[in-house]
């Protein structure tokens, strides 16, 4: 084993959790956009909204934890990790070194992108190549587009017609999903398996799990967040005690 489970586990939890700048931000949100929680074309009330935004924080959260534990178990099989800042607007997902040879991935949980998302990942990654290659001139850069979940290729002939296209300007993509990066560049499939292993346990160990938000009104976090809110934005603040409609019916939702 080269990461123990217990670790992973306790790494992984602490990325997902709410914490206080979560509830923060969350309530910052609700008071900005009232109506996206309340309202008679909402069929959920405001409180199943929010458990929407709690989902939406952690699956966020688990792709940066993928990001972190990936570059962790790259720099244990023995590659040299690299400053993924690129240049001011451009970073990499997993960047690193390995004699004269630099790796670029782009790293994405599912590939079940929209066209329009499609197309500005694909070419946003062909501008960190382009841009590597001129920082790097004497090295051979392998440039992977890696879908973790092999269970979702939506746009797969779409991102291998563009890779086979770039081939003819120079640009070598590869377009691989699930194991492959584990098997055809690292040749490592062990690390693949323990990875997965990993995060089926934790899904198990997960499988009670219900998700909540915090009550409103008697919740200590939201009550932090409330004060803070009218330390630091008391315009906003004082917009959640307005008289206008949204408001009166947010506050009935919520915090009454």
């Amino acid at each position: 084993m080269i990461k123990k489970y217990e670790n992973f586990a306790n790494e992984l939890n602490d990325k997902i959790k709410s914490d206080d700048e979560f509830y923060y931000e969350l309530l910052i949100t609700v008071i900005k956009n009232p109506k996206r929680y309340t309202g008679i074309f909402r069929v959920s009330n405001a409180r199943t909204k929010l458990i929407q935004n709690v989902t939406q924080s952690r699956e966020i959260k688990f792709g940066d934890f993928m990001e972190d534990i990936i570059t962790w178990y790259i720099a244990e099989m023995g590659y040299d990790n690299i400053d993924k800042k690129i240049s001011d607007d451009l970073e990499a997902d997993q960047l690193f070194s390995k004699g004269n040879r630099i790796y670029l991935i782009e790293q994405k949980i599912r590939d079940d992108h929209d066209s329009t998302k499609k197309r500005g990942q694909y070419d946003n990654f062909c501008k960190k190549y382009s841009a590597l290659r001129k920082i790097y001139p004497e090295c051979v850069i392998t440039a992977v587009m890696w879908f973790i979940d092999d269970g979702l290729k939506k746009n797969k002939k779409y991102y291998i017609e563009r890779a086979s296209s770039e081939s003819l300007n120079g640009i070598n993509i590869h377009i691989m999903y699930g194991k492959e990066l584990f098997t055809e560049v690292f040749e490592r499939s062990d690390v693949w398996e323990e990875l997965c292993n990993h995060l089926a346990r934790n899904k198990n160990e997960r499988s009670d799990e219900i998700l909540t938000v915090p009550d409103f009104r008697t919740s200590p976090e939201i009550k932090k967040a409330l004060q803070r809110l009218k330390e630091e934005h008391t315009a906003l603040y004082k917009k959640l005690f307005c008289s206008k409609p949204e408001y009166l019916q947010l506050r009935a939702e919520l915090f009454e």
